[in-house]
């Protein structure tokens, strides 16, 4: 009895401070660093990658709730209608795409991670 009176203390005082609650349906967006774990607790972006700019993170998708559009970049657009675009080779003209469609930049899938345009400097052609 004592524990299940804890349990809804718990779950009382998670939905009070904004968070959810176990079993509830995560976020899309997540803000990751080293230290702390994923917190996929943002349904915006923007709000996100401020959040995680701010903590010294990433934000980045939860591949649980959203699924990203497949392309050749290492780094894709992820805005709040949930539409992306993996076409960025490079962390920083992503991310300035991301602040002009008010959205965030996070890895590509490590599906397609490595997949990209083939180097000309190569002796291989990047083949």
């Amino acid at each position: 009895m004592k524990q299940f009176r804890l349990k809804h203390r718990v779950l009382a005082i998670a939905l009070l401070a904004g968070l959810p609650a176990a079993g509830a349906e995560a976020a899309p967006f997540c803000i990751r660093s080293q230290v702390l774990p994923p917190q996929c607790i943002y349904q915006d972006a923007q709000q996100c990658d401020r959040e995680a700019q701010r903590q010294g993170a990433v934000c980045s998708t939860n591949p649980a709730e959203l699924r990203l559009t497949p392309g050749w970049g290492k780094y894709c657009v992820v805005t709040s209608s949930r539409t992306s675009d993996c076409s960025y080779g490079d962390r920083t003209t992503c991310a300035r795409a991301a602040a002009s469609q008010q959205g965030t930049c996070t890895d590509a899938p490590a599906s397609q991670a490595g997949v990209g345009v083939p180097d000309p400097y190569s002796p291989t052609n990047g083949y």
